[in-house]
């Protein structure tokens, strides 16, 4: 028998036990797809997120993006991105630029609420394909509204 210390203290794990454990470690997992991992990300994700195709349309949304928006996850299916994103703003179209060229980019930017507020919010987005060869990008959002690191005034 073997002591392990944890930091729960001590446990003893008899040799039966033991070899159980060691099979379970060294299993091999199996190797999980693009899509796999970009939705276990998805689903547990603590920040509002969306997956994009390349033309910009909005596929699928978590329900913390609705919230950040003001919208029911019904009305978030009929919304362009443009109700919700400053798409003419001088600061997503360099966000844009960068993820086209780059694959990956973050910049802050304005978001809409359905009340028509305006706030600054951190998008981060990257480009990537699905296990079926189609081109997606997997973007984060976070109001920033309160963040004292905030760069800079909306309408200023």
């Amino acid at each position: 028998m073997k002591t392990y210390l944890t930091t729960n203290g001590n446990f003893i794990v008899s040799p039966l036990i033991e070899s159980h454990l060691k099979t379970f470690k060294d299993e091999e997992r199996p190797q999980l797809t693009a899509a796999e991992i970009y939705d276990a990300v998805f689903r547990s994700a603590f920040h509002a997120m969306f997956f994009a195709n390349k033309e910009g349309d909005i596929i699928r949304f978590n329900e913390k993006f609705c919230k950040l928006f003001g919208y029911s996850e019904t009305e978030m299916r009929t919304i362009e991105r443009p109700n919700i994103l400053a798409i003419n703003e001088k600061a997503f179209r360099d966000f844009m630029a960068q993820r086209n060229d780059k694959g990956i980019a973050s910049a802050e930017i304005t978001g809409i609420r359905k009340s028509g507020k305006r706030f600054p919010c951190r998008i981060s987005s990257v480009i990537y394909h699905s296990d079926y060869g189609h081109e997606r990008i997997l973007n984060t959002l976070v109001d920033i509204s309160d963040d004292p690191s905030a760069r800079w005034n909306i309408g200023g």
